[in-house]
């Protein structure tokens, strides 16, 4: 059997879908500047960039790559979507979910939904109870606590 990537893709992938993609990325990064000016920053020709962003031709990896070390790796993700990915940079801070504990685990969505804003509304406080998250979190915090004073007293190496 052959394996997959298990990823599945968004959207039938085709030449057409590649340059629909690729003029999308190079439109928004270019908000609204000239050719010569995406160009200059880019690395490429005004022609290339005009090309892409009027689907003419396709991208080919170099300059794509090139998209990428100038304006980060997010700027592919209107391509990678082709294929149900996304791009982050290398260093990125990532996390096994699966090391974390399950009740943990559970109440991230929610707080990460909720406080996204950086506000604490009472309505996010109600939710955040409800689903049991402030009980989960305060139990984590009370281990952390328990274990730090613990160490401060030498009695944990």
């Amino acid at each position: 059997m052959i394996p997959t990537n298990g990823l599945g893709n968004s959207v039938r992938l085709t030449q057409s879908a590649y340059r629909t993609a690729t003029s999308e990325t190079v439109r928004a990064l270019q908000n609204g500047g000239s050719d010569q000016d995406m160009a200059d920053v880019w690395g490429v020709s005004s022609g290339t960039v005009a090309n892409v962003r009027n689907k003419n031709n396709d991208l080919s990896g170099m300059p794509l790559l090139k998209l990428g070390e100038q304006f980060g790796p997010e700027a592919l993700d209107t391509v990678l979507a082709l294929i149900g990915a996304r791009a982050v940079r290398r260093d990125a801070i990532t996390v096994d979910v699966s090391a974390i504990p399950c009740d943990v685990a559970k109440t991230v969505p929610l707080l990460i939904e909720l406080l996204a804003d950086g506000d604490c509304s009472v309505s996010d406080v109600r939710a955040l109870d409800q689903a049991g998250a402030i009980d989960c979190l305060g139990r984590v915090a009370d281990l952390l606590r328990n274990k730090r004073d613990a160490m401060r007293l030498g009695a944990v190496a």
